[in-house]
């Protein structure tokens, strides 16, 4: 059995090489017969030299089997199929434009067919000659492209690097009459060699260019799956002309940025046109704006989470600790200390607040959904999440609702707060005791006491502060809200309606409302899942939830051992009986649950998404 097998692996390629061999010979034999005739030079030396020299005559013209009949003129040659030996490149030529069409057949480029040499290094050149040969473009000969490959540059493309060889598409070849496909195709041709980075250092070009339109709006809504509806390379840079921006020919060039933008944009100003395409923010001296803003941006986020994360661990294991301690004494201070007056539930947030707290999180978790996918835009779950939405477009019509939302309600609390200081408020005397008064959330001298009491008590230095209707935390993250919609919603309603900013303000200061709208929501998101989910929900006395913010009341023991002085105020001031509630129901405690525990998870899933692309790079 073995000796057969073996047999066969010899003899069967020795019988195939001979077999071959023979019909070349044999062939070779009639191809001189033909050439007995055929005396023009180009079947003659050329043809023995060319490409397909060594194949014969027969090999493409194989309906020749009688040479006296041919010789005689009875049987004349049928069209050659190509297809025959170029079986792979047949079939991509069944769906190219020139074919259908057209109906060109390969002769009609291929016209020097018998004296054909091997394409080597001038591959490109001898493209460009064939493809203008019928497409006299004078611009694109004259663009850098062409222009480099005619000088020997084999890294600039030539018309099949962008258009194909034998796959050149039905419809991708006009850029007006069919942008959308067009536009899709042209930006993966462009990236295809311009995200070569040794290449563009080759060529003295940008290597980041790729990633820098990646970085804008265009590159972001392209990267989630929508590319057809931003501006691809060739929206900008056209097609043939691809030339510097200092070449007045150029579309780029600074007299035609104007037009060029006009294409797409209408109704700006002609400072629209000083937004920068795809700038480098990390450079410092080509956009100085850019890079401080960025630098400002991210010094905040440092600085922010630098703090409170570190506030929230040392928070964690004070709390964590002393709960050991008690569960190990056999006692739980939360639940034997009962008030005199009984479990009695306390109201601390009305049915408004609550309200809006609610759509609060509504917004604010539409406007995550809706905006981080873009920020993200070359992850899966951001598709993922594009596609839940319903694609960019919705995606971003549900953004600009959630933000007017979030507007409404900032301005609603701006008009209560007003209202609290100079129309009646809780508290007495002038508008200037309101404001630094105990139930107001302005900032005061005993916040920063209570922070300070806080890190003795981490570290056991201290009792833990006394406190009174609000913390010093709670009051950063009701201002913080004012300052996310300074910094986030006034960079939006410039990225809003671009067209209408560049009347107001120039175009790359869109640029910088770019950078601050993204980081300043990043800042946002993750306080919020991180820092404000641990203050209120993880801290170890409240895990996993609580549901103060949607009940509206919490127990009279909660409101003694967790806010004293506002406790001790209340009786003073003999308001407390005014806010005792019953215990809430149980349909209002499982919406709760449900709406709070949908919320965490949802909060955690997005931040583990996010840190899972930080650290992946």
């Amino acid at each position: 059995m073995k000796n057969s097998r073996l047999c066969g692996k010899i003899l069967v390629p020795a019988l195939t090489l001979f077999l071959s061999l023979l019909y070349h010979t044999a062939d070779a034999a009639v191809s001189r017969t033909c050439q007995g005739c055929h005396d023009d030079p180009k079947f003659q030396a050329a043809f023995n030299s060319s490409v397909h020299g060594s194949n014969g005559c027969r090999s493409c013209h194989a309906d020749i089997r009688n040479l006296d009949r041919h010789m005689t003129g009875q049987d004349k040659p049928v069209p050659v199929s190509c297809a025959s030996c170029h079986q792979q490149i047949a079939g991509e030529y069944r769906a190219n434009f020139h074919y259908l069409q057209e109906d060109f057949r390969c002769v009609d480029c291929h016209r020097d067919i018998h004296n054909r040499q091997r394409a080597g290094r001038d591959i490109k050149r001898r493209t460009i000659e064939q493809c203008t040969a019928c497409h006299s473009n004078e611009e694109y000969v004259a663009s850098g492209h062409a222009e480099a490959v005619l000088k020997g540059n084999m890294d600039a493309a030539d018309c099949g690097d962008c258009h194909g060889l034998h796959d050149t598409r039905v419809y991708h070849t006009s850029l007006e009459k069919y942008p959308a496909e067009a536009r899709n195709f042209y930006t993966q041709k462009c990236n295809r060699c311009h995200a070569d980075r040794a290449m563009m250092k080759r060529n003295n070009l940008s290597p980041d260019m790729v990633r820098l339109y990646e970085e804008t709006y265009h590159g972001k809504v392209r990267g989630v799956g929508q590319a057809t509806l931003v501006a691809g390379c060739a929206d900008c840079h056209r097609t043939h002309n691809i030339l510097p921006k200092t070449d007045p020919r150029s579309s780029i060039h600074p007299s035609h940025l104007v037009e060029n933008c006009g294409r797409c944009h209408q109704g700006f100003h002609p400072r629209f046109v000083e937004y920068k395409a795809h700038p480098d923010y990390r450079d410092k001296e080509r956009y100085p704006a850019l890079y401080w803003a960025f630098v400002f941006m991210s010094g905040l986020l440092i600085f922010t989470f630098s703090f409170f994360w570190i506030h929230t661990a040392l928070w964690w294991r004070k709390s964590y600790w002393e709960k050991h301690a008690r569960e190990k004494s056999g006692l739980l201070s939360e639940v034997c200390e009962i008030a005199p007056e009984g479990y009695q539930h306390i109201q601390r947030f009305s049915f408004q607040e609550r309200f809006l707290h609610f759509f609060l999180i509504l917004s604010f978790f539409t406007l995550v959904t809706t905006g981080f996918p873009l920020k993200y835009h070359s992850t899966d779950w951001a598709r993922a999440f594009i596609r839940l939405w319903g694609g960019a477009e919705s995606a971003g019509l549900w953004h600009r609702i959630a933000a007017g939302v979030l507007m409404l309600i900032v301005a609603y609390v701006f008009v209560l707060s007003c209202r609290f200081l100079f129309s009646g408020g809780q508290g007495k005397g002038e508008w200037k005791e309101r404001l630094f008064g105990p139930d107001s959330l302005f900032p005061r001298k005993k916040d920063w006491e209570d922070m300070k009491g806080m890190f003795l008590w981490f570290f056991n230095r201290g009792p833990k502060p006394r406190f009174d209707r609000w913390t010093y935390w709670e009051k950063f993250d009701f201002w913080a809200v004012f300052w996310g919609m300074f910094a986030i919603g006034g960079s939006g309603l410039l990225l809003w309606k671009p067209e209408w900013s560049s009347w107001i303000v120039p175009g790359w200061v869109l640029n910088v409302a770019t950078i601050i709208h993204s980081e300043e929501a990043l800042l946002a998101a993750l306080f919020i899942f991180t820092v404000h989910f641990f203050n209120t929900h993880f801290v170890p006395d409240k895990f996993p939830m609580d549901r103060l913010i949607f009940t509206g009341t919490y127990s009279l023991n909660e409101l003694q051992r967790e806010r004293p002085l506002a406790y001790e105020r209340l009786m003073a001031e003999q308001r407390l009986d005014s806010l005792k509630r019953e215990h809430p129901s149980i349909p209002l405690k499982l919406i709760s649950a449900v709406i709070g525990l949908g919320s965490l998870l949802l909060g955690l899933t997005i931040t583990a998404l996010i840190y899972w692309v930080i650290v992946s790079g």
